[in-house]
């Protein structure tokens, strides 16, 4: 079985002892055929990219600005990131979140995400959209769903127009992302006993409607919650996906890494 992580952030501290070993030796051991590196904020980009340079045809770049870090943006860091994009496989992590409204107020979040989204329209990139609810109030959905409609124009080239990043909500939102083209983010949140919520809308999205991701070094599936999460456990949280859905694991991750090619343009 092949698989990918479609949601890595593999440059972070967390890493910094046995990077090069996870990345050369653990994961192809585990069947990772590739991880996509996500760099969202202007002090990522960089390395995100020397990170895909220093393993090509494994590690894939992917470059915005998530909304936490919008006030961290300066006039040259826009010319930058466009100037970047052109060796990312999308622009993103990017969106609303209304968990950290005290670093940065929905009017600055809403400005860099209509900036991202066309960076994103021009350059004819699918994106990687964070969403992210303060408690029960799913407004940030309803917020982001409407920016997306308004100021986002996807490339018709592009098989599937971004992915919903982290998905924990329910199958109304997952109903309208569908709608617009994304596809479903699973990583380890599905896994939790707390969260049958997100496992049902899964369900009734369907197996072809998801990709995997761990979201490392956070979010690490139910069993090894704790610890620091990477690529190696995609495929537990594909055996997770397996046994809920009814599906054999293999099913689970052919289905899961095509559509990660698909969504990304991989070869």
């Amino acid at each position: 079985m092949q698989f990918i992580d479609s949601h890595a952030h593999l440059n972070d501290p967390a890493f910094d002892q046995d990077r090069e070993t996870l990345l050369r030796t653990v994961l192809p051991h585990a069947g990772l055929v590739a991880s996509v590196e996500i760099g969202c904020s202007p002090q990522e980009w960089q390395p995100a990219l020397d990170l895909s340079q220093k393993y090509p045809g494994f590690v894939y770049p992917v470059l915005g600005v998530h909304p936490e870090y919008a006030p961290l943006m300066q006039a040259s860091h826009l010319p930058q990131l466009k100037g970047f994009l052109p060796r990312a496989v999308a622009v993103g992590e990017i969106g609303l979140d209304y968990t950290c409204l005290d670093i940065a107020g929905k009017e600055l979040q809403q400005q860099m995400f209509s900036q991202m989204l066309q960076l994103a329209t021009t350059e004819r990139k699918p994106i990687v959209l964070h969403v992210r609810r303060a408690g029960e109030d799913y407004d940030v959905y309803e917020d982001c769903f409407n920016t997306l409609k308004r100021e986002w124009v996807p490339s018709p080239t592009l098989t599937h127009a971004g992915v919903l990043h982290c998905f924990c909500a329910r199958y109304e939102e997952a109903k309208r992302a569908l709608d617009q083209g994304l596809l479903l983010g699973i990583n380890g949140c599905f896994t939790y006993k707390k969260n049958e919520y997100i496992r049902e809308a899964v369900k009734k999205a369907g197996l072809d409607k998801i990709i995997l991701e761990t979201d490392c070094p956070y979010l690490s599936p139910q069993g090894k919650r704790g610890q620091r999460n990477d690529p190696s456990n995609i495929p537990l949280l594909a055996q997770f996906v397996a046994d809920y859905l009814d599906v054999h694991v293999e099913e689970v991750a052919a289905v899961a890494t095509q559509r990660t090619k698909q969504l990304y343009c991989f070869p």
